[in-house]
């Protein structure tokens, strides 16, 4: 469907990829993975059309619909929400809009021969189109991602950027494309919504390219990996941990050529000093000639991983925290009420929910940045906090270096500790000595977390720790905190982050908190072995509500009945006559006749239609 044959880009005098070889089949569902910088979003903006390679070609099969989805993709709209999502369906949303202008030009008297033939043409189209398969898809995907019925009559321009880049996905979602390009599409979903996007990847016919630094989505959702590493693509089928397996089968046969090449090299270098000054001396350049030869198989460097201890902390008292009947308002509206709970020392607990209900808000009350409206949060005996904030890296000072910055936070650190933490972080070598200025955002989120770790602390509480962090990055940190023998209170919108660390879950609601011991698996199955008994007694009681239906409801179930027959009769009418319109010349008597026939069709829609609105207030 898609390949990609010696693809290389260079912006100015930087190589963002080289070489990139690689055939995408019809319905392959491609994780595309790689360090920061490594170009994995340039190459999408490669196969999107937006950008054109240095060299190399880009095949398309014919008739394959591509659709791209950048990473800040702001949405300009003057439609309603509904209707913007609604417009991913081209040909529906073309053929109306196009259809009420006409009619509004009919009405005007306005409306010339050749638009109402076209008037004519454009009702054939909109009869071939399942507009009713489209309108309930819209709707279950905005709800997917978080969308309440109030939200979808509101005007795009009033959205916040967050809840743009879910239409600009919603959208993306509806497109009938052959091929999906999703550049890290949920950086803006908290982790209910996150969920849902899940299981919809894995639903999904369509093929797609995925960049995302979150494990759940390339282990669960993606059925081949396309990695960029050092300039180079390298196409893998099966998922992220089949990629995993196989890289590291590759690198131990990397490793072993490099060892045997290495054994040949000292001993033909042995060979040829001996030979160097007596008569064989022609073999022993023969033998330096192939030394010079032999291009010695590049070893990738190993994953980081964590081989480092934690400085000493007093032990705390059994428990850490308890918070009681805590609420907190924001001009004067609500965020969350009556949450109490309570932490004990080890547990590492992920707050959930859905964005807006106040998770940093509650970090911030318990960690006494905010004065809650009511309640109280007292921390028990011998807690010392270390607190890493959403904008950490803010605070960092631009003119020091990595090391000095660490350095400042933890004084009596050992140097060797510190050093061996920044390389398990992607800091080694001179790459302490960069100063704060010139980190990337990701850089800056690193050097941040490492401050915290080295802090003597027993309770890290940690808003977000792995925004602007890669792949491998996380799997760092996920590590450390791991090894990490504190308590940890925590939020994270990453799927697999929060799985793997988390060992209760604590959900916040409006109403107040909920807690679930286990991981993050097992507090879902929790949410749902506890919805099938409501959703059922809720079927039960529809079935006892239809059984007990009195006469009059019975007859008002009739007359509505019978209304929605009445207006979708007169719709069908006022299609016949729009269609015989064009078979009378404008402005004759013949077509006055037919549009005064028109109009008084449409009266009698409103009217029935405001006699339906009436009934179903009643009802």
């Amino acid at each position: 469907m898609i390949q990609l044959s010696h693809l290389s880009l260079e912006l100015g005098t930087h190589l963002i990829f080289d070489d990139v070889t690689c055939v995408i089949q019809k319905g392959d569902r491609v994780g595309v993975i790689g360090r920061n910088g490594a170009g994995k979003s340039t190459l999408l903006k490669v196969i999107a059309g937006k950008i054109q390679p240095t060299s190399g070609h880009l095949h398309t099969q014919k008739n394959t619909r591509i659709a791209y989805l950048p990473q800040e993709e702001i949405l300009e709209s003057s439609l309603s929400v509904f209707q913007e999502a609604l417009s991913a369906f081209v040909v529906l949303f073309h053929t109306e809009q196009e259809i009420q202008h006409i009619e509004k030009m009919i009405i005007a008297q306005t409306c010339t021969q050749e638009l109402l033939e076209r008037y004519g043409e454009l009702q054939s189209i909109l009869q071939t189109l399942d507009r009713h398969e489209m309108v309930a898809r819209a709707h279950e995907t905005l709800e997917g991602l978080g969308f309440t019925a109030a939200m979808l009559t509101k005007n795009v321009h009033e959205l916040s950027t967050g809840w743009k880049m879910r239409l600009a996905l919603v959208k993306l979602l509806l497109t009938e494309a052959d091929v999906l390009l999703f550049d890290e599409p949920t950086n803006h979903l908290d982790i209910v919504t996150q969920q849902w996007f899940l299981q919809k990847l894995q639903s999904m016919k369509q093929g797609f390219l995925l960049v995302s630094h979150d494990r759940a989505y390339l282990e669960k959702a993606c059925t081949c990996i396309l990695e960029l590493e050092r300039g180079h693509g390298t196409y893998y089928r099966g998922n992220l941990q089949k990629y995993l397996e196989e890289k590291e089968r590759q690198h131990e046969l990397a490793r072993t050529t490099r060892a045997r090449q290495e054994r040949e090299i000292t001993q033909k270098q042995a060979t040829a000093e001996r030979f160097r000054a007596g008569t064989r001396s022609r073999q022993a350049r023969s033998l330096i000639k192939q030394i010079e030869r032999t291009e010695l198989v590049e070893i990738e460097s190993p994953l980081p991983t964590i081989s480092f201890r934690f400085p000493p902390t007093q032990r705390s008292g059994s428990i850490i925290l308890t918070f009681q009947n805590v609420s907190y308002e924001f001009n004067g509206m609500p965020i969350f009420t009556h949450v109490s709970g309570e932490i004990k020392r080890g547990e590492r607990i992920a707050i959930v929910a859905a964005n807006g209900v106040g998770k940093s808000t509650l970090i911030n009350c318990i960690t006494g940045r905010y004065t809650p409206l009511t309640g109280t949060v007292t921390y028990g005996h011998n807690v010392i906090t270390a607190y890493f904030q959403q904008e950490q890296a803010r605070i960092l000072d631009p003119i020091k270096t990595v090391f000095d910055e660490v350095m400042s936070a933890a004084a009596d650190a050992q140097e060797r500790d510190i050093r061996q933490l920044l390389g398990s972080f992607q800091f080694s070598g001179d790459d302490v000595k960069k100063k704060i200025g010139v980190l990337s955002g990701g850089e800056k989120n690193r050097v941040a977390m490492v401050k915290i770790l080295l802090q003597k602390a027993n309770f890290l509480i940690l808003d977000e720790p792995t925004n602007h962090l890669d792949l491998y990055a996380k799997d760092v940190l996920r590590q450390a905190l791991v090894a990490y023998q504190g308590t940890i209170l925590f939020v994270s919108h990453d799927l697999d982050f929060v799985s793997k660390l988390a060992t209760r879950i604590i959900e916040l609601t409006p109403q107040g908190a909920f807690s679930y011991p286990g991981t993050y698996e097992e507090f879902c199955v929790a949410k749902e072995q506890a919805a099938a008994p409501i959703l059922n007694n809720r079927v039960e009681k529809m079935d006892e509500k239809k059984s007990a239906m009195t006469a009059a409801e019975k007859a008002r179930k009739k007359e509505e009945t019978a209304l929605i027959r009445a207006i979708d009769n007169l719709e069908r009418d006022k299609e016949k006559y729009y269609e015989r319109l064009a078979g009378f010349q404008y402005g004759t008597q013949e077509y006055e006749k037919m549009l005064t026939k028109v109009r008084e069709i449409e009266k009698k829609v409103k009217h029935l239609e405001e006699e339906w609105q009436e009934l179903l207030k009643a009802m």
